[in-house]
């Protein structure tokens, strides 16, 4: 499930991502995310990965294609995450990021929050 909150005054933008992540739960979640993006021009992104257990095929498919489009309207993204896979996941998908991104542990959030509204 994915679930986005309101953009804040720094153009930060709350998602949280839990269980196992679908086609579908993209779909839904991404007409919003555009419409976010066309009004804002360039967003932040705050992510909180919550009991994430990752995704399934077609959703890595959406989200790629979506991001390829949109890469140039993403800023400084922090994820939010418990396990070492998350943090390698995000270690690899920075490679095709043109934006700064950072993993931290739950423990970090306040350190994560900070970073990412600077």
């Amino acid at each position: 499930m994915l679930k986005m909150d309101q953009v804040n005054e720094n153009r930060v933008l709350t998602i949280t991502a839990s269980g196992t992540l679908t086609a579908d739960d993209y779909r839904q979640l991404l007409p919003e995310l555009e419409k976010k993006l066309d009004e804002y021009g360039q967003l932040r992104f705050y992510i909180k990965l919550e009991d994430f257990d990752g995704f399934e095929p077609g959703a890595i498919w959406e989200d790629l294609k979506f991001d390829r489009e949109h890469a140039d309207q993403y800023g400084r993204t922090a994820i939010i995450g418990e396990q070492k896979w998350e943090e390698w996941g995000t270690r690899f998908s920075g490679l095709f990021m043109n934006a700064e991104i950072r993993f931290f542990y739950k423990d970090q959030q306040l350190e994560a929050w900070d970073w990412v509204n600077r």
